[in-house]
């Protein structure tokens, strides 16, 4: 068992920390790691994909959950799987897809921990359906502050159950986990991509994409006027017909650098934007292996540098059905009017909220744009912060990197109870980290 000093960074590359970082092997040598923990406390890591400073500590340690990613059980009858917090979204569907199951939740990227998924409560393109990932828990073991490991669920300590999901991993370490994996109804998925060239076009198409499967829209957020809000509307919905083999199979592409900022500017984004919704959404539907489709940003390892070597930030929002079309086009034209657009801006509908204390999504619309770091664009993304706010939508605390502790309250209802059950379970503030120190979710805002 040993320790190294070593710098991390947010999947953004906006923040940074040098860090005591230890990698247990099993689930004994999480406790035994826990002894030797400093002042400024410890905080759970998986791939390190979370986009801000949720998973690095300054000055403090780290455990980086990669190794232990062994599965327990399968129950072929209930699709009941125990595994460890290491194994990733990828490995499910990789080991279970052709066994006729599915993992719960369908996100941009398999490279998730299935730990970080659950302490953020993670959920995809498929959430107007299926919801949230805490939805397909069945229980969970935490490894307490004090070296304890307890197993939580909705009898056995609810209010722990419900602040690790989503709780950023300020409640303890998660160090086993049952959930349940949905049966596949059949092997392909059906693919329509549809231009819609107007923000009301858009949201109007996107309401009947939710008795899809799968259902997300691109937008182009630099569109201007009447053209605010146009996009590409992807729906995917489960099928038996015969997907037709590609006459050639694309490789997985690497970017070996950083693009250049001079590259990286509204010209180019302007250009990438139009020539995307022009010709890259064929009326003509499609059928595809279900295991083709998902995981689109795994097929170009490195697409974050194409943000350039400053590093970009993702601001994700959720809207009710009454705020959403109202506060969607509001920021849509600030970030138009601005310029501050870029190339991937997705907006897709959601199903509910989940019973988590600090569940991001709710029943309505979730908007997610990305920014690269250049002058001024912390303060205009606070002021979008302050927009989401007036029509008491969430900001995403896995997304974030930026959010103010005034709106913290504003946004999650449940705070107070989820700051009681960290008093509770953690009165010596043993889990910390750059994130909680920020929005003073343990203490003062630093």
């Amino acid at each position: 068992m040993h320790w190294n000093q070593t710098k991390l960074k947010g999947w953004g590359r906006t923040c940074r920390a040098v860090c005591q970082v230890c990698r247990p092997e099993r689930t004994e040598d999480v406790a035994k790691y826990l002894e030797q923990v400093g002042k400024n406390g410890i905080i759970a890591r998986g791939l390190g994909h979370s986009y801000g400073d949720q998973a690095i500590n300054d000055d403090g340690a780290v455990m980086v959950f990669r190794r232990m990613d062994r599965i327990r059980s399968f129950n072929e009858e209930t699709g009941e799987l125990v595994c460890e917090p290491g194994l990733t979204l990828r490995a499910v569907t990789e080991l279970f897809s052709g066994r006729g199951f599915t993992a719960p939740i369908t996100t941009g990227s398999g490279y998730h921990t299935l730990g970080a998924a659950v302490a953020s409560d993670m959920f995809g393109s498929n959430a107007h359906k299926k919801g949230t990932i805490s939805k397909f828990v069945n229980w969970i073991d935490v490894t307490l502050a004090s070296g304890e490991t307890v197993r939580a669920d909705t009898q056995n300590n609810p209010d722990l159950f419900s602040a690790t999901k989503g709780g950023m991993g300020l409640t303890g370490f998660i160090s086993l986990i049952s959930l349940t994996l949905p049966k596949r109804p059949a092997p392909n998925l059906k693919i329509r991509k549809e231009r819609c060239p107007d923000l009301d076009t858009l949201m109007e198409r996107l309401a009947d994409g939710r008795k899809a499967d799968i259902c997300y829209a691109w937008i182009d957020t630099l569109a201007k006027g009447n053209a605010i809000g146009r996009g590409i509307l992807t729906t995917a919905t489960f099928t038996d017909e015969a997907a037709k083999p590609p006459l050639f199979r694309m490789p997985g592409i690497k970017l070996p650098f950083y693009l250049p900022n001079f590259i990286v500017n509204t010209f180019s984004s302007t250009l990438i934007n139009d020539i995307f919704y022009r010709f890259f959404a064929s009326p003509a539907e499609k059928v595809l292996p279900y295991e083709q489709f998902i995981y689109p940003k795994d097929m170009f390892l490195g697409w974050e540098k194409t943000r350039g070597r400053r590093g970009f930030y993702q601001f994700r929002f959720s809207f009710s059905e009454a705020e959403g079309p109202q506060a969607v086009r509001r920021i849509l034209t600030e970030v138009s009017r601005t310029r501050a657009g870029s190339f991937m801006a997705t907006l897709m509908p959601l199903k509910e909220e989940s019973s988590a204390d600090m569940s991001f999504p709710m029943k309505g619309y979730c908007l997610s744009l990305d920014f690269t770091r250049r002058r001024g664009i912390e303060e205009f993304l606070i002021h979008l912060e302050t927009i989401a706010s007036e029509h008491r939508g969430r900001i995403s605390l896995q997304n974030d990197a930026l959010l103010e502790p005034r709106n913290l309250q504003r946004m999650y209802k449940r705070l107070d109870d989820f700051k009681k059950t960290l008093a509770t379970y953690d009165p010596h503030k043993k889990f910390d980290s750059s994130f909680a120190r920020r929005l003073g979710l343990k203490g003062e805002p630093k």
